[in-house]
């Protein structure tokens, strides 16, 4: 207990003094704020990011929305401003161990790149290394999907003996896939990208990536969104707020999203011939729908080969991707407390 005081790491509280004697009663509390880390993710098209310490509190935030044309300077200066401006004002006691992004598009964690992404399409292999030498701080980044599936698994005991499969149908489509408690991935920086399968009644739309007839000019919400304002009104572009909006009567009736869910449900059942999940979990907008949720339940089911009928659960995650704003940062600040707790000699 003193290497832990003397790091820091707890903090005694006295107590009243009783008048026996020995030792006088303390308390002894763990100091959270001991090692705090930024935690960034990317919501429509903002960079959302909080310091946030130990025990998951935030400390402070900040955002910064970025132009479509943002190129790879602007998106490198907004996230220094943004991670360095949380870092200093980290309480004094703190010791800032480093910031995790969770980002969306193609992501190489190993390589430390931001390769591209839908939302802006002028971003161009951006390289976080220099971005982290000149704050001081490690970084980690990771694709959003990623993220909220390893914090999934985290949660889920059960998980180490399941395949789970993650899919966003959002302002993109994408999907993440743990088996047995892993997460599988590319050293490309792309995985589980079937928002760029070519799929039944593409057609031949140009798509965000460059090629025609993908699954994403059907259903992403890039793609659908203009098509449901001339229905609907106009649109909000956050997918927070979209949730709203097409939550609205009689939304799962519309044509347009009819056919969207036969394109999903057809890159659904692609994956699920691919891995065979036992657990399928949906993140977006439309997905927290009810009616619209039934129907791809329906057909996903229809899709399926008789011999697997039953045996994929097929549900929402509630939430969405939401706790990647706060807990980006999880292995940064396990680590940092791992290393605290090793005796030092």
């Amino acid at each position: 207990m003193q290497e832990l005081l003397d790091g820091g790491l707890v903090a005694e509280r006295r107590g009243r003094v009783t008048g026996r004697s020995g030792r006088p009663l303390a308390r002894l509390d763990p100091v959270t704020e001991r090692f705090a880390a930024v935690s960034l993710c990317v919501e429509s098209r903002d960079l959302c990011a909080s310091l946030v310490d130990l025990a998951g509190r935030v400390l402070a935030s900040d955002a910064r929305t970025l132009a479509a044309g943002a190129d790879n300077r602007a998106i490198e200066q907004a996230l220094e401003s943004l991670i360095g401006g949380l870092a200093g004002r980290a309480p004094a006691a703190s010791r800032v161990v480093g910031a995790g992004l969770s980002l969306v598009g193609t992501v190489d964690p190993s390589g430390l790149t931001w390769v591209n992404a839908a939302r802006w399409p002028h971003l161009r292999s951006l390289a976080l290394g220099p971005l982290g030498d000149r704050l001081g701080l490690p970084v980690r980044a990771s694709r959003s999907l990623d993220t909220a599936l390893a914090l999934l698994l985290e949660s889920d005991a059960t998980a180490a003996d399941r395949t789970v499969v993650l899919l966003h149908w959002g302002f993109g489509i994408g999907a993440a896939v743990a088996h047995r408690g892993t997460l599988l991935g590319s050293s490309l920086g792309r995985f589980g990208e079937i928002g760029h399968l070519p799929t039944p009644g593409g057609a031949g739309r140009r798509c965000a990536c460059g090629a025609r007839g993908c699954l994403e000019t059907e259903a992403a919400l890039w793609a659908l969104a203009p098509r449901l304002s001339r229905r609907l009104g106009c649109l909000p572009d956050s997918e927070q707020e979209l949730s709203a909006a097409l939550a609205a009567p009689g939304v799962a009736d519309l044509p347009e999203v009819r056919a969207a869910v036969r394109a999903v449900q057809h890159g659904l059942v692609t994956i699920h011939r691919l891995f065979y999940p036992d657990e399928v979990l949906l993140a977006g907008p439309l997905a927290e729908n009810p009616a619209v949720f039934r129907l791809l339940a329906e057909d996903f089911a229809s899709g399926l080969p008789e011999y697997a009928v039953g045996k994929t659960s097929l549900t929402t995650l509630p939430g969405g991707l939401s706790a990647c704003r706060t807990r980006s940062a999880g292995p940064l600040l396990r680590d940092a407390l791992r290393a605290g707790l090793r005796r030092t000699t």
